[in-house]
């Protein structure tokens, strides 16, 4: 059955379940380019389900005229496109401007300023006035502090952003932090991502063989190569990262316990710290959290830091590995043990 196509000044009505802004930004903007584009590719694209790429096209014939052309076997645009009219932002959809706008100002004095600055001018200019909201007034009442981010080239970020766009491999200078030495690499990326307020590249190393991460606030120079690249078969960035407990991705998959006493618990339960985690309550009011993650330094950093109020229970040998660490950091205050003042303080 033929769909209908709706009027380039309709006014938008929103459904229940929006699909997400950028998603739909990226369809029209594939329609408005002529570009041939099913159901499928937007599923394939954004991974995922194919019923929900089916109502992101319900809902976009209700906010640009949109026809599905069976001959053709695509979706396309029946006539040209006038800018949204009508766009109203739940409270939610507010604050997360807001935070938008605190993670701008987290940026500025940095390589990222100016273009963070007139990517969010595009975002305010299509918004009506009607959705206009005062910083000040939701100020009173939120703050964000990403804390202290790595320093990086601008420059660096839209060469690489570039080669992504272009799916084109190039040549990076990059530090080594095992070395401290800069090493060139040739890379084929796959996906920028942040974490923790710090940029990183997901890339095809072809040394290696095989996906590393790259910071790019340690990369010096990026040079284009023009040789295009394909994604290796199978790769999928939210798998790839899936048994990471952070940026690291390397060590050996375990099942990992560790006991916290109970002030620490406290703080741990109320935290998403992977996507395996189990939490195990103790009589005591601690707690053992378990997970099935990778052994990594970073993981062991994590813990270390917790001090007395956290034990490593498995697995064994990763167990003595902490407990290492701990010995060797207590030796450098030269004691064998504790002295009394500092046992009277526990």
């Amino acid at each position: 059955m033929p769909r209908r196509a709706a009027s380039a000044r309709t006014t938008l009505r929103l459904p229940s379940r929006r699909p997400p802004l950028r998603r739909l930004m990226w369809t029209l903007a594939q329609l408005r380019a002529g570009q041939k584009l099913t159901a499928e590719d937007v599923a394939r694209r954004f991974e995922v389900g194919l019923r929900t790429a089916y109502r992101d096209f319900d809902f976009l014939r209700e906010m640009a005229p949109i026809d599905y052309d069976r001959a053709a076997n695509s979706w396309r645009l029946t006539e040209p496109t006038a800018a949204l009219e009508t766009l109203t932002l739940s409270q939610g959809e507010l604050v997360a401007l807001f935070f938008a706008e605190k993670v701008l100002q987290q940026y500025q004095h940095t390589p990222y300023e100016s273009d963070l600055v007139a990517a969010f001018r595009k975002i305010q200019a299509l918004l009506p006035e009607q959705v206009k909201v005062r910083p000040d007034h939701l100020e009173s009442y939120l703050s964000l502090d990403l804390g202290p981010l790595p320093e990086g080239d601008a420059a660096i970020f839209r060469d690489v952003a570039a080669s992504l766009g272009q799916r084109r491999s190039v040549t990076i200078r990059s530090r080594s932090l095992s070395s401290d030495t800069l090493l060139d690499r040739k890379v084929d990326p796959y996906q920028l991502f942040n974490l923790k307020g710090g940029w990183y590249l997901a890339a095809w190393d072809h040394k290696r063989a095989a996906v590393r991460d790259f910071a790019l606030h340690r990369i010096r120079r990026v040079t284009a190569t023009g040789e295009a690249f394909t994604v290796q078969a199978g790769f999928s960035f939210k798998k790839y990262g899936a048994d990471a407990f952070a940026i690291e991705k390397g060590g050996r998959l375990a099942n990992v316990s560790i006991r916290f006493a109970a002030r620490q618990a406290l703080w741990i339960r109320e935290r998403r710290w992977h996507r395996s985690q189990r939490i195990q309550e103790r009589l005591d009011g601690g707690c053992v959290l378990r997970m099935r993650v990778k052994l990594t330094s970073e993981l062991r950093r994590w813990v270390l830091q917790f001090g007395e109020e956290a034990e490593v229970l498995a697995p064994k040998g990763w167990r003595n590995e902490v407990a290492s660490s701990l010995l060797r950091a207590s030796s450098l205050y030269g004691l064998a043990r504790l002295p009394a003042a500092a046992r009277g303080a526990r």
